[in-house]
Parts: structure tokens; C-alpha cells; sequence
């Protein structure tokens, strides 16, 4: 590599390499240059807060919270709406969730939050069905026959249970009704039943819980509701009744409504002689 000249003896030849001086220089500079921007961009971050979250913000977990209760066509359950809102602590969703179930309760709306299917939902009240099922008229309603409604009573308060076992205690077959709950999703498989052929085993849904509005199995009636009281015997008579005797009928009483009614006893009847066109043999 061929040095360059100096600007004062161009014939001379100048040495490319830069003095520790220079370096110093030019890091100084550099510094200097930068530091009012690092500066800057410090006080910017003081100056921005960071945006609020549900889990920093009760205002805005409540909004959001109300948001997706109102908006999903199921119930929601604390574990779902604590992802959805980004938070870990479930204890503080199902205060946030019951609180807004109490205001709402209070303003007396037309909606209100219910508890169902061990989560919560947005529901109209019970006294607007009659204006909601004109809304809904042309939908289809779920109707069961006697014979789903006996099988899903069974599966509800045996459950898990096989079909055999359903059969049992109905008495008859269960095939069709089993397979109108288990296309109306009001039952499941839920396992097999270890013994001989590993049967299938029946159980209620969370569509059960909805449909019938119960927050858990926990809510069903108790089974002894159902049970029909034994048979109770009649009440005695009281002794002293029984012992009384029936009262007497004077008899000048018992005559006059004898004659009133045209009745007369066989004792009492006149005595009739051979009618008048007969004559008594000789």
C-alpha cells in the first residue's frame, strides 16, 4: 500500500493509521451526539404509562367481562373467562362476575346473569317469556316423548349407568330413547362399564344443565320428592260415636213421610176382595 502525501510536504508520505488522540476524539463526539438521545427516550417512557389491562383495571375487567357474558351462546365458565381477559386468578373473576350479577338484578333490566351449567350467561327474564316465544315462535321446540323424558330422569339421578341397567329400572327397552337424548345432546358416553362386553355408559351434559337451568347436578330435586307417600289408613271412628245408638223415629213421623213420599209398607196394605165381575164358586 502506497502512502499518501502530506498536505504540507506533498512529497513526503503520510502514515494511514489515526493517533490514540483522534480515536478519543471522535468517541467523545460520538457520545455526545447520542446521549441526548438515549435522554429522550427515557423521559418518554416516564411519560407513557403502559395501557391498562383487566388485571391492573377493575373498570375495564368489569366492561370486558360483561362484554363476553352478553355476546356467547353458552355458559362461561371462571377458568374460560379468566383466559379471555388475560388473568390468572380466578377468585377475582367470580367477584367481578357476581357483582355485575347483583347490579344487574338491581336495575331490574330485561335481561339478567345467571349461574347455569357451572358457568354464567346472559338470560331474559322469566316473566318476558310469553313476548320472547311470539319472537321465536317458528323455531322448533324441543319436545321429548314420555318414554326420553322417564330414560333421561333415570340417567340424571343414576348416572353413569348402562343400558341394561336403564332398562331395569324402566322395565322396557330403551334404544330409541336413548338415541333421541344422545341426538339432542342431553346425554353422552361417558366410558365403559368394566365387566363382561365392556357396555357403555351413560351420563347427563352440559346441555342438560342449560336446558333445564341447573348450575350443577348439585341443583336436581331431591330423589325423595318423587316418592310417593305410603299408603295411610283411614282414621277410626271415635269409640264414643261408634258406641252411640241411632237415633229414634217417632212413629207418628215415620207415617207422615211414609204418605208424603206415597209409599206404604206391606204390613200396613188395605186387604182386597174378588173383583166385582167374579162370583165365588159354589
Amino acid at each position: 500500500m502506497t502512502p499518501r502525501p502530506s498536505p504540507e510536504n506533498p512529497d513526503s508520505p503520510q502514515d494511514p493509521t489515526p493517533s490514540p488522540q483522534a480515536e478519543d476524539a471522535a468517541a467523545a463526539e460520538e457520545a455526545a451526539g447520542s446521549a441526548p438521545a438515549v435522554e429522550h427516550e427515557a423521559a418518554t417512557a416516564v411519560a407513557e404509562p403502559s395501557a391498562p389491562t383487566p388485571a391492573t383495571d377493575p373498570a375495564l375487567l368489569r366492561r370486558a367481562l360483561e362484554g363476553l357474558l352478553f355476546i356467547t351462546d353458552r355458559p362461561l365458565s371462571a377458568a374460560e373467562l379468566a383466559k379471555l381477559v388475560g388473568m390468572r386468578d380466578q377468585d377475582r373473576i367470580v367477584g367481578a362476575v357476581e357483582e355485575l350479577r347483583r347490579d344487574l338484578e338491581a336495575a331490574n333490566l330485561g335481561y339478567r346473569l345467571i349461574a347455569v351449567a357451572e358457568g354464567w350467561q346472559m338470560a331474559t327474564r322469566p316473566e318476558l317469556a310469553p313476548y320472547v316465544r311470539r319472537l321465536f315462535a317458528e323455531r322448533a321446540t324441543m319436545r321429548l316423548s314420555t318414554a326420553a323424558q322417564e330414560t333421561l330422569s333415570i340417567i340424571a339421578y343414576k348416572q353413569p349407568l348402562t343400558r341394561a341397567e336403564i332398562e331395569g329400572i324402566r322395565g322396557v327397552e330403551v334404544i330409541a330413547a336413548l338415541e333421541t337424548l344422545l341426538e339432542k345432546r342431553l346425554v353422552k358416553v361417558v366410558g365403559r362399564k368394566e365387566t363382561v362386553g365392556r357396555p357403555l355408559m351413560y351420563g347427563s351434559t352440559p346441555e342438560f344443565l342449560r336446558h333445564f337451568g341447573l348450575r350443577s347436578l348439585e341443583d336436581l330435586p331431591p330423589f325423595d320428592a318423587f316418592t310417593p307417600a305410603e299408603d295411610v289408613p283411614p282414621a277410626a271412628a271415635p269409640a264414643d260415636a261408634a258406641a252411640a245408638p241411632e237415633p229414634e223415629v217417632p212413629a207418628a213421623e215415620f207415617a207422615a213421610a211414609a204418605e208424603d213420599s206415597g209409599e206404604t209398607s206391606e204390613d200396613s196394605a188395605p186387604e182386597t176382595g174378588p173383583d166385582e165381575g167374579s162370583a165365588e164358586p159354589s
